[in-house]
C-alpha cells in the first residue's frame, strides 16, 4: 500500500497530524513523521537523517507520498531522496499540498485502494472545499483549477546522479556580493552541475547575480546539489568554503543603515554618515558625470551586433583585472577583492546571454540591450529585503556603465586629476572604479549625496587614507565649485561656510591628525636598538614594487619576502623574464641598497594558474604548492630563477624558496640553479653566482630536518602561518578548528626554537614572517627564542620596533624561557599580554 511521510519543523505538530489521520483510517495506512531535530539547543527545524529513516520506514514500491510544511522541510526532503538507490527515488512523490487537510485526504484516498496518481491528486486538491466554503467571507473566488480532476501530477524529485550537501550561512551579512564572488568563483573551477537552493528557490551555482539576490542571510540553510564527473569534489569544496564563512570575518558587524542627514537651518550644517576618518578643509571641485544616453535601433545585423558586446564585455575584463592589480598594490589585496565581485558580475553565465538574446529577440543594437539586461539585474537586487544586498544594485550599474562607455566609445567619467589643486570632490554618489581611481594626495576629502559606511567606495576610502562623509542628501545642491569648506569623517559632520572660530579649531584638529600620522612614521624610522645597544632588524613582507614605498615610510629596514606571485597571477600567460627582471629591479632600487629577498613563486593551493591547469586535489593545501609546484614546471621556474640571479648581480638580493619539506626538493631546486647560471653565463648576462639562497620553513618535515637543511642552505625564515597549521593539522581558514590555529600554541613554539638552534649551530641567520612577527606582544618572546629578523606587514612595524627599545637579551631570554615552561596556548596569551602591559605603563614610547 501507499505510505505518507509528514515533515515538520515540529515533532509534535507531524505526530499530532498522524494522530488525527488515524482517527480516520486507523493504523490500514503506513504513516510516518519526521519532525524537528534532535538537537537539545534547537529541536525546532528539519532533519535530512529523520526523513529518510520515515521514507524508508513505510517504503513500498506501490510509493511513498512526503508532503511537507515549509521552507527547510522541503529541501530535507529532497536531501533525503540523494541516499536512496535511484530505483526507489522513482517511487517517491513531493507533494506541495497543505500538512494537515493533504494528510487526511490522501490517506483516505489510500485506504480505498487508489493509485499514487490518485493519492497525489486528492492531497493538492484538499483545500479545494475549504476555499469553497471560506470564499464569501473572505471575498474570494473559488480557485480555478484546484480539483481532484485538473492537478498536475508531475513529481518533483531529483533526476539523474546528483550528490546534495546541506549547509548553513555562517556570515552574519549573508550570502552578499563578496561572498557571492567567492562561492561562484569556486564553483566554476569543477566539471560539475551545481545548484544552491534557499527557501525553495534554485539558482545555478555558476550566476553571480542569482546566488547574491537568493537573499540568503545568516542562519539560512543552503542546499546544493551537484552532478557531472566533479561533483562530490565540488560539494566538498564549497562546504569548505560555507565553514570559513564564505570568505568573511565571522562577527562582521551589521551594515549600519542610511542615516539621513541632519541640516541647520541656515542650510550650512549637515550631520551625514561617517565614511572614512579624518578631517579635511580646502576648496570643492563638483563631479558631474556625464549621463551616457543610450538611443534603442533597430538592427539587421543582429550577429554584429552580438559580436560587438562580446568584444566589449571582454575589453571592461581586461580593464577590472588591471584596476584589481592596481589596488592590491596601492591598499592591499583584501579592498582589491571588490573588483572580484565586479569582474563575476560581468561574467556570469546568464548576464551576457540575456542580453545577446535581448538583441536577437528586439533585433536592438548592443547599447540598447545591454542597459536593458542591467536595469533588470539591479532591479532584482534592489528588490531585496536586506539593505546591505540592495546596495550591491550600484556595483552592477558601475559595471554596466563601463560595458555602455567601451559600446560607446566613449572615457571613463571621472576625469584625471593628476594636474589638479588639492580639493574636495563633491559628488552624487562616487562609483567604487571612481574611487579606486582617486589620487590621496589631490583628493582632500569626499562628499556624497548617497551612500553609507558600508558601501564599497566608503571601503577603498578608507583604505586610501581619504577622510569621507556619505548621505548628505540635499546639502550638494547647496554647494558650488571652489567654495571653501570642511568636513570631518569620524563624526559624519559638513560645514559649508565656517566661522573663523570652528575653522580654527578645525584647522588644529587637522594639523593633529596629520602630525600624529607623520609622527609615527618618524619615529619608526629610527633604528629599532634595544635597551643593551643590540641592533635588531625589522624588515617588511611586500607583494608589489610599490609596497616598498609604504614599507620605508613605516619604519622597514629592508624586505624579508617579496612574495612574487602579483606577477603570475589573473592572465592567461607567465611572466617573460624580462618583465621579472624589471619588477625585481624596480623593488632593489626602491630600496637604496637595503636587503631585499625574493620568494620564489607560492602557486598552487588557494593560489591556482589559469595557465597551468592542474589535477583537481581532493586537499590541494597538501598537494602540489609552493616549490613542488615550481618543480614541476621547471621552464617557468627557471625564468624566474634567472631574473632573480640577474637582480642580484647589481643589488643586495637574496632568494627564498617556500614549502621546502625534504633534502630531495633542495637538490632539485639547486640543480635548475645551475641550470639557470650556466644559461646566463651561455647568453653572456650578468649575474650573482655566489646569491644566497634559503628556504622558508612552514612544515614539521623542515623543522625536524632543519639540523641537515641547514648544512645547505644560506639562511631559515620560518612562516609562522602556514607551520602553524601544519604543525596543529588544522586548517587556519576553517572556523570549526580555529581554537588551535593560536600563534602561541606550546608545539609550534617549540617548533620555532628547534629551527632556531638548527641554524644557529650551522651557523646560518634565522628569521620570521607572517603574523606573529607583527605582534608587539611576541617581541620580546621571538628575540629570546633567538630570532635574528623580523619580517611584517608595514602598519605592524612601528609598534614592533617600538616594543623592541622597551628590553634587553636577558629579558627577552627570561620570557621566553618562562614562556617555554607553560603548557598551553591560553596560559602563555595571558602572561605575554600582562607582560605587554607592564610595559606600556612603564614607558611613552608606544605609538597609537
Amino acid at each position: 500500500m501507499i505510505g505518507i511521510v509528514l515533515v515538520s519543523h515540529s515533532a509534535a505538530l507531524a505526530q499530532g497530524v498522524i494522530e488525527l489521520v488515524q482517527q480516520m483510517v486507523g493504523d490500514r495506512v503506513p504513516l510516518a513523521a519526521a519532525g524537528g531535530t534532535n538537537l537539545v539547543e534547537a529541536p525546532i527545524g528539519t532533519d535530512p537523517v529523520k526523513v529518510l529513516a520515515a521514507i524508508e520506514a513505510v517504503y513500498s514500491t506501490d510509493g511513498v507520498l512526503v508532503l511537507m510544511d515549509l521552507g527547510s522541510a522541503i529541501m530535507s526532503a529532497e536531501a533525503a531522496l540523494e541516499f536512496l538507490e535511484p530505483a526507489q527515488q522513482q517511487n517517491i512523490y513531493l507533494c506541495e499540498a497543505s500538512l494537515v487537510e493533504g494528510a487526511v485526504a490522501a490517506a483516505v484516498r489510500a485506504l480505498a485502494g487508489g493509485t499514487m496518481e490518485q493519492v497525489f491528486a486528492e492531497a493538492r486538491g484538499a483545500l479545494a472545499a475549504k476555499l469553497e466554503q471560506l470564499a464569501p467571507l473572505l471575498r474570494l473566488a473559488p480557485t480555478p483549477g484546484v480539483t481532484s480532476a485538473t492537478v498536475d501530477l508531475t513529481p518533483s524529485f531529483p533526476t539523474g546522479d546528483f550528490h546534495t550537501r546541506s549547509l548553513v550561512v555562517l556570515n552574519r551579512l549573508g550570502l552578499h556580493a563578496r561572498p557571492a564572488a567567492r562561492l561562484v568563483s569556486l564553483a566554476g573551477q569543477f566539471d560539475a552541475q551545481i545548484t544552491i537552493t534557499v527557501a525553495g528557490r534554485t539558482v545555478p551555482a555558476t550566476s553571480m547575480n542569482q546566488v547574491a539576490t537568493l537573499g540568503a542571510r545568516q542562519g539560512d540553510l543552503l542546499i546544493v546539489r551537484a552532478g557531472g564527473s566533479d561533483a562530490s569534489a565540488a560539494l566538498t569544496a564549497i562546504e569548505e568554503l560555507a565553514i570559513d564563512h564564505f570568505g568573511d570575518p565571522l562577527d562582521s558587524v551589521q551594515p549600519a543603515p542610511e542615516a539621513v542627514p541632519v541640516v541647520a537651518d541656515n542650510d550650512d550644517e549637515a550631520a551625514g554618515i561617517p565614511a572614512s576618518g579624518g578631517v579635511a578643509i580646502g576648496p570643492v571641485m563638483i563631479y558631474r558625470p556625464a549621463f551616457t544616453e543610450v538611443i534603442a535601433m533597430m538592427v539587421t545585423d543582429v550577429t554584429g551586433e552580438q559580436e560587438r558586446l562580446q568584444t566589449a564585455i571582454a575589453a571592461v575584463i581586461t580593464q577590472l583585472h588591471e584596476l584589481r592589480a592596481e589596488m592590491a598594490r596601492r591598499v592591499g589585496a583584501g579592498e582589491a577583492s571588490i573588483f572580484d565581485a565586479h569582474l563575476l558580475m560581468l561574467q556570469d553565465i546568464d548576464l551576457q546571454p540575456a542580453a545577446t538574446q535581448e538583441i536577437e529577440t528586439r533585433r536592438v543594437n548592443a547599447e540598447a540591450a545591454w542597459q536593458a539586461t542591467i536595469q533588470a539585474v539591479a532591479a532584482r537586487y534592489r528588490a531585496m529585503e536586506d539593505p546591505y544586498l540592495a546596495r550591491r544594485a550600484d556595483d552592477v550599474l558601475d559595471v554596466g556603465q563601463r560595458v555602455l562607455r567601451q559600446l560607446l566609445g566613449k572615457s571613463a567619467d571621472l576625469p584625471s586629476l593628476a594636474s589638479v589643486e588639492p580639493c574636495i570632490l563633491v559628488a552624487h554618489d562616487l562609483k567604487p572604479s571612481d574611487v579606486a581611481r582617486l589620487p590621496s594626495d589631490v583628493v582632500l576629502g569626499i562628499i556624497t549625496e548617497r551612500g553609507g559606511a558600508n558601501g564599497h567606495s566608503a571601503i577603498l576610502a578608507r583604505a586610501l587614507g581619504i577622510p569621507a562623509v556619505s548621505g548628505v542628501g540635499a546639502l550638494v545642491s547647496h554647494i558650488s565649485d571652489g567654495q571653501v569648506i570642511a568636513l570631518d569623517g569620524d563624526s559624519g559632520r559638513v560645514w559649508l561656510a565656517p566661522e573663523a572660530e570652528l575653522l580654527e579649531t578645525l584647522r588644529r584638529r587637522q594639523s593633529a591628525w596629520l602630525a600624529e600620522r607623520s609622527a609615527a612614521r618618524r619615529k619608526a624610522r629610527q633604528p629599532a636598538v634595544m635597551r643593551d645597544g643590540r641592533h635588531m632588524e625589522v624588515i617588511a613582507n611586500i607583494a608589489a614594487p610599490a609596497d616598498v614605498d609604504e614599507a620605508l615610510a613605516a619604519g622597514a629596514e629592508g624586505v624579508g619576502i617579496f612574495r612574487s606571485e602579483f606577477l603570475f597571477m589573473d592572465r592567461p600567460s607567465p611572466p617573460s623574464e624580462e618583465e621579472q627582471l624589471a619588477a625585481y629591479v624596480d623593488a632593489a632600487h626602491r630600496l637604496g641598497g637595503r636587503p631585499l629577498v625574493v620568494r620564489t613563486l607560492d602557486a598552487g593551493g588557494d593560489k591556482p594558474l589559469a595557465y597551468l591547469p592542474s589535477d583537481l586535489e581532493p586537499n590541494p593545501f597538501l598537494g602540489k604548492r609552493g616549490l613542488r609546484y615550481s618543480l614541476e614546471h621547471p621552464g617557468i621556474f627557471k625564468s624566474q630563477l634567472r631574473a632573480i640571479l640577474r637582480t642580484a648581480a647589481a643589488y643586495p638580493v637574496k632568494m627564498m624558496l617556500p614549502m621546502l619539506s625534504t633534502l630531495d626538493e633542495w637538490i632539485q631546486a639547486d640543480a635548475l640553479l645551475d641550470e639557470a647560471c650556466a644559461e646566463l653565463q651561455e647568453a653572456g648576462l650578468p649575474f650573482d653566482d655566489d646569491m644566497a639562497v634559503g628556504i622558508m620553513v612552514e612544515v614539521p618535515a623542515a623543522v625536524f630536518s632543519a639540523d641537515k637543511l641547514a648544512r645547505f642552505v644560506d639562511f631559515f625564515s620560518i612562516g609562522s602561518n602556514d607551520l602553524t597549521q601544519y604543525v596543529m593539522a588544522a586548517d587556519r581558514g576553517n572556523a570549526s578548528v580555529a581554537a588551535l590555529i593560536h600563534p602561541y600554541q606550546p608545539a609550534l613554539l617549540q617548533s620555532m626554537r628547534q629551527v632556531v638552534q638548527a641554524g644557529h649551530a650551522a651557523g646560518i641567520r634565522v628569521g620570521i614572517c607572517g603574523e606573529l612577527a607583527g605582534d608587539p606582544r611576541a617581541t620580546a618572546l621571538l628575540v629570546g627564542l633567538g630570532f635574528d629578523d623580523l619580517s611584517m606587514s608595514a602598519p605592524s612595524i612601528p609598534q614592533v620596533k617600538a616594543r623592541l627599545r622597551t628590553f634587553d637579551m636577558a629579558q627577552a631570554q627570561a620570557v621566553a624561557a618562562m614562556v617555554l615552561g607553560m603548557n598551553t596556548a591560553s596560559e602563555i596569551e595571558e602572561y605575554l599580554a600582562a607582560e605587554s602591559e607592564r610595559v606600556k605603563g612603564m614607558s611613552d614610547i608606544f605609538l597609537p
